[in-house]
């Protein structure tokens, strides 16, 4: 008898075994481990998977996270992945599978872990022939995992542990050197050295987004809520055009009142000034009346500066630089809130974030090749102007200098604001050698600790 989810069951079974198929094409533990982080996720049921898998030292290394094509060492959240990893090792041991909240261990960068958007958490170890655990699957999602999904997480755990050690081990194959004589190698040896020390200018390649020049910063006059945009992004601005308009029914309710508190005042100070003719009384009110008229009068001018600031205008002329106006549109904001900025088209910048493991020397007016993704066949050739002492967290996740370059005004004329591509820094020559083993000497140095 067929049941009511047979159907169901019936495309789980299938995605289950593609899924397996799927694995034999496989040649990499690379290719395995990012296979594992994105393929997995429907069946699984999670909006996330980390891969991780015990390094030299025995810890638990991040090897690959969904939709990351390479895994940045210095980002917060592979550093808090990692401690997680190490945390759950100390506490419960990392042999069984464990549901528990993103919350429950601390580890490192605590800030991360507490911004992080998914709040449960599984982990599925990947055993040996021996029991021992070797790596695993951290998964998350924003729900609780069941039991039904952590035997799902086993199944394809020992599926998975198979290929990865399959493809740990080594096929030796013999190599034969074709009557090679020993002068020849040596030749050869000596050759690749000398190649080694050829000078060549060291560079580096980062992101970069064409930015506005000392643009004009819009922000917010009063608190409050904005009621709407009247500009488009990359529309021409005139001095005095109205840009942005807040919600007013407050602050003008307040300057009714405050116009009409004046008014009342105004016919006090009337009747103090004509009762002061015969009467001493009216003379001690007069000062009284005046004192509360200049009172009110100062209420009402501040009430209306406030009404006047809902609308917010442009002070200079140029192009309105934002993303999208359904991003402001019944946003709430404080006083001093960036809005927007107005910018000159024709004067523009180039914002490279250079990562911290692609740091290298940098001269004043450094060579800088820009090639944007619009257009990669061509390159503008630029010249650094400064560069950030610190890096911060950038837009994705990772620890990045801000520099900034600038071109020649005939070459950037017809580049479009926000237009993004990748940027080659050049610094002063080195020898070959040094510029290919750069990275794997400062690895080494990490390592050992010199």
């Amino acid at each position: 008898m067929i049941g009511p989810h047979s159907g169901q069951v019936n495309a789980a079974a299938a995605a289950l075994l593609k899924l397996q198929a799927d694995q034999l094409g496989i040649r990499t533990r690379g290719e395995l481990a990012y296979f594992v982080a994105n393929e997995p996720r429907q069946i699984m049921r999670a909006q996330q998977i980390i891969v991780l898998a015990r390094g030299p030292r025995g810890d638990m290394r991040v090897q690959a996270v969904s939709s990351v094509t390479q895994v940045e060492r210095s980002s917060p959240a592979i550093l808090w992945f990692e401690g997680i990893a190490e945390a759950l090792d100390d506490v419960h041991g990392l042999a069984v599978d464990c549901g528990f909240k993103s919350t429950a261990f601390g580890g490192g960068y605590q800030g991360f872990g507490k911004s992080y958007p998914l709040g449960h958490l599984l982990w599925v170890p990947w055993l040996d022939g021996e029991g021992q655990v070797f790596a695993g699957m951290l998964l998350a999602r924003g729900t609780p995992f069941t039991s039904q999904d952590a035997a799902i997480g086993r199944h394809l755990a020992g599926s998975f542990s198979q290929t990865w050690r399959a493809l740990g081990e080594p096929g030796w194959r013999k190599s034969r050197l074709l009557r090679a004589s020993r002068s020849t190698v040596l030749g050869g040896v000596v050759a690749a050295l000398l190649a080694l020390a050829i000078p060549v200018p060291m560079t580096a390649l980062a992101p970069v987004e064409i930015a506005p020049r000392a643009p004009t910063i819009v922000t917010a006059g009063v608190e409050g809520v904005i009621l709407g945009v009247l500009v488009d992004p990359n529309q021409p601005i005139v001095p005095g055009q109205v840009l942005v308009r807040m919600v007013d029914t407050t602050l003008r309710n307040r300057f009714e009142i405050a116009e009409r508190e004046v008014g009342v005042a105004a016919m006090r100070y009337k009747k103090a000034a004509q009762l002061a003719f015969t009467e001493m009384r009216g003379r001690h009110e007069l000062a009284i009346a005046q004192a509360e008229l200049e009172l009110k009068t100062s209420e009402r001018n501040y009430a209306a500066d406030l009404l006047e600031r809902t609308e917010i205008k442009a002070d200079r002329e140029g192009v309105a630089f934002f993303a999208e106006k359904k991003d402001l549109v019944g946003k709430p904001v404080a006083v001093g809130e960036k809005l927007m900025e107005i910018a000159n088209p024709s004067e523009i910048e180039f914002r490279i974030d250079l990562g911290v493991a692609d740091a290298i020397v940098l001269r004043e007016e450094a060579r800088v090749k820009i090639f944007l993704d619009s257009d990669p066949m061509r390159s503008i050739e630029a010249k650094l102007v400064r560069a950030a002492y610190r890096a911060r967290v950038r837009e994705n996740q990772q620890l990045a200098f801000r520099l900034v370059a600038e071109a020649e005004p005939e070459t950037v004329a017809a580049l479009r604001l926000g237009a993004r591509g990748t940027a080659q820094i050049y610094s002063d020559r080195v020898p070959l050698g040094f510029y290919l083993l750069r990275r794997p000497l400062a690895a080494a140095r990490q390592w050992f600790g010199i």
